[in-house]
């Protein structure tokens, strides 16, 4: 058996980030979230243009997330700015798919969803997904305390809805900064998303081309 397939074999949990990774990215809903972003940097800050991404860049590079930065350097109330920028009709442009239900529903592994997003959008995402019953929590930015990814005190914070350690714990997320974190602290990292960037463990297009490495795993259509 390869590395790779001895620690997949051996994990006892998997997290996986909500958006762009559940369902692709060229469905927009993330597209039009970032827009709603902006707005409200635009807002709070008063900057235009290009001094809007150049904040954000620092902010994540900073602190994780654009949030961590507004809530430092502008009082921004997290909640409020949450609800904002989630505001996004998921249930119009996200549909039901029968493949990823089939996917998730051969995983006997216990799986939760880690999001630097709310949980309420989460839960509208996976409603509209029709897939929340396989996940057993949900682990949002105000459970890491406005932490989120990449910080390992997130990621401690989710591996506890799944009840085992990170070093059992297989990550799927498609942002390049949080596959990395996902090396480092997680006993195997998937990258999900068109392009691969060289981080993590394996790399997929789509989470649905999880299907013929996971099915060759004894934790598959068992449950």
């Amino acid at each position: 058996m390869s590395d790779v397939n001895r620690r997949l074999a051996s994990a006892k949990g998997i997290l996986f980030d909500l958006d762009n990774t559940l369902y692709p990215s060229e469905k927009g809903v993330f597209d039009r979230i970032n827009e709603r972003i902006n707005d409200y940097v635009r807002e709070f800050t008063r900057c235009e243009g290009e001094e809007v991404d150049a904040l954000r860049r620092d902010y994540k590079e900073r602190y994780g997330t654009t949030l961590g930065g507004l809530m430092r350097h502008h009082s921004v109330d997290p909640d409020q700015y949450l609800a904002y920028v989630h505001d996004v009709p998921v249930d119009r442009i996200l549909d039901p798919d029968a493949s990823l239900t089939a996917l998730l529903s051969s995983i006997s592994l216990p799986m939760a969803i880690f999001t630097n997003g709310s949980s309420r959008h989460a839960r509208r995402v996976l409603d509209a997904l029709r897939v929340a019953p396989f996940f057993g929590g949900i682990c949002d930015l105000a459970d890491t305390d406005y932490l989120g990814k990449p910080h390992r005190e997130a990621f401690d914070r989710a591996a506890g809805l799944l009840g085992v350690g990170l070093d059992e714990t297989i990550f799927v997320d498609d942002l390049a900064v949080n596959v990395q974190a996902g090396s480092e602290y997680c006993s195997f990292a998937i990258h999900v998303g068109p392009g691969e960037d060289g981080v993590g463990d394996l790399h997929v297009d789509s989470v649905l081309d999880l299907e013929p490495v996971f099915s060759a795993m004894p934790w598959w259509g068992k449950g």
